[in-house]
């Protein structure tokens, strides 16, 4: 099987700035694992990497899509699957980069995606109900999903109410390895970690986030790229639903809660290997990756 390299983890945990460094040493290129950075335009918002980062090593799947144009793992999946083999010809190997574990895992395992097309007349019956409220219901029925899918993506809880409430079975999802892939993730003790995203958040402000948001409201985001974190809960400021401190409130406590769920996501997964990122020197972290990586390109 072809070897694929996967370094992921909780947001704000250190990710772009330890692949930038890894992709420099393994002279190879990065191909992103976020599920919002491929939009145009949504770079302070999704922790997108900077100008000056992108000029260093070559990425591919950032700025890929105008923010209107819907996303799917489906879409993602075979994209990326595509892309390794274009590393494979050039021979360097494929390290791909992000925070969004079933995109990650869409692409590394035998995933298939045939799942019925989605009653439009289900989401009648949950109109009254918030984000919020209706990724509750999901809990109790499909916890996998529920750990799965962001409350602010709406299209995808219903569609998982439905499939689990009909009994129907999902997209067939073999955890069959089609790759060689070594996956690590990095993480934090949880506190320092959350503290870390609250400081990102009031930095992202002090860079602009409210004007980026603002750049795109009322009608230039999809309903994928709507989803992500920040933009919802400005875009409800705006509409006049909540106050701005509010609506920054909220924007810590999703990141944080989407932090928590992408660590369950990753736990007990047979095929991760965990790091702890050295705070007081991010130098030791990226020495204990690249030597995990290059035992396994090794082997």
């Amino acid at each position: 099987m072809d070897k694929v390299v996967i370094i992921t983890g909780p947001t704000a945990v250190g990710k772009t700035k330890c692949s930038l460094l890894i992709a420099e040493r393994l002279k190879t290129e990065i191909i992103n694992g976020d599920a919002y950075q491929i939009y145009k335009g949504m770079d302070i918002g999704t922790a997108k990497p900077s100008k000056d980062e992108l000029s260093k090593i070559k990425h591919h799947l950032i700025d890929y899509l105008d923010p209107l144009e819907n996303f799917s793992v489906a879409d993602y999946q075979r994209i990326v699957r595509d892309k390794i083999s274009e590393f494979k010809s050039k021979n360097i190997i494929p390290l791909i980069v992000g925070g969004s574990g079933l995109y990650l895992e869409s692409v590394i395992c035998n995933y298939t995606f045939d799942g019925k097309t989605r009653d439009h007349s289900f989401e009648e019956k949950y109109k009254n109900l918030s984000n919020e409220e209706l990724h509750l219901l999901l809990k109790d029925l499909d916890n996998v999903s529920y750990n799965e899918i962001h409350p602010n993506n709406r299209k995808r809880v219903l569609r998982a109410l439905e499939i689990a409430l009909n009994n129907e079975q999902k997209g067939t999802k073999k955890k069959e390895m089609l790759y060689d892939a070594l996956v690590i993730v990095l993480n934090d003790d949880r506190e320092v970690l959350y503290n870390r995203i609250n400081k990102r958040v009031d930095q992202m402000l002090e860079e602009g986030l409210l004007e980026e948001v603002k750049s795109f409201y009322p009608n230039k985001l999809g309903l994928t790229a709507k989803a992500a974190i920040g933009y919802k809960e400005l875009f409800d400021y705006f509409d006049g639903n909540s106050t701005k401190e509010e609506a920054i409130d909220k924007i810590k406590q999703y990141s944080r809660n989407y932090a928590k769920r992408q660590l369950t996501w990753f736990r007990n997964k047979e095929y991760v290997t965990e790091v702890l990122i050295d705070v007081n020197n991010f130098n030791n972290t990226v020495d204990e990756v690249y030597s995990l990586i290059d035992k396994f390109l090794k082997e």
